[in-house]
């Protein structure tokens, strides 16, 4: 299994912030001075982005949910919260999944348990035609924008630049190989139901991935559980409104010690 590259910061409950699709590590920066006065926050790049090598030109979700478990054995770590943004939510299901020892808590940030649709998986294969023809860089123009709110894209510009980066310097195999694992993945809304610790679900109403039905759906799937579906935001709410994220997080993990 490869390397993964994290950085740790703080002392306390272990909280591992996992990245989404095309980003890396370094867009949890911003949330980590806080998070860290309380708690033990590991932030990681998983394989194929930031610094993490990837270790082969296939991969699943159940495949990068084995190097995340080896890499949280590694670190001597018996239970953590896991909190993924989009891609990274995908991850921590596998997990809760295929090594529910590990789970003191789940957060998924605007993502989803749910398969592919039929349509969402034509459009994977759309991405990847485009940057066989164009280029990722081509594709990150339009993406990276995409993922805010159009109302939000005034104030967010650091934030869009900033996300814009870390596509751009993704390699290209990496991408293909993750929309491909996105596009095959299994439905985990059962495993998402099933969780037996209190979870945080965190939505937009402007989510244009993630539609507000769909996050309903999932806040209204379980008991034990904080959720939100965060007014005029769209897919990057830790960014659009990185107050309210703080106190959100602040809030949820506050319950699970």
């Amino acid at each position: 299994m490869p390397a993964i590259n994290f950085k740790v910061e703080g002392e306390g409950l272990p909280v591992v912030l996992i990245h989404g699709f095309c980003e890396n590590l370094e867009m949890w920066k911003h949330l980590v001075p806080t998070l860290s006065k309380n708690y033990k926050v590991y932030t990681i790049d998983l394989p194929g982005f930031g610094q993490s090598p990837l270790w082969q030109t296939t991969v699943s979700l159940e495949s990068v949910a084995s190097a995340v478990a080896d890499w949280v054995e590694d670190q001597k770590i018996d239970k953590a919260v896991f909190i993924g943004h989009s891609l990274g939510g995908y991850v921590c299901l596998a997990l809760a999944e295929l090594y529910s020892k590990l789970i003191a808590g789940v957060g998924l940030v605007h993502s989803t348990a749910f398969a592919d649709s039929e349509e969402g998986k034509i459009n994977r294969n759309r991405v990847i035609e485009f940057i066989g023809k164009h280029g990722h860089e081509k594709w990150i123009e339009t993406f990276a924008p995409s993922l805010f709110a159009k109302n939000n894209l005034a104030y967010c510009q650091e934030a869009v630049a900033m996300v814009h980066a870390m596509g751009v310097n993704t390699k290209v195999e990496t991408i293909v190989a993750y929309t491909l694992a996105m596009r095959d993945r299994k439905n985990r809304f059962e495993v998402w139901q099933n969780i037996a610790n209190h979870c945080l679900y965190i939505g937009g109403s402007e989510d244009i991935r993630i539609p507000a039905r769909v996050s309903e759906e999932h806040i209204y799937a379980r008991d034990k559980i904080d959720g939100y579906i965060l007014p005029e935001i769209g897919h990057m709410g830790m960014f659009e409104d990185e107050n309210q994220i703080k106190v959100i997080l602040e809030n949820y993990l506050g319950k699970i010690t």
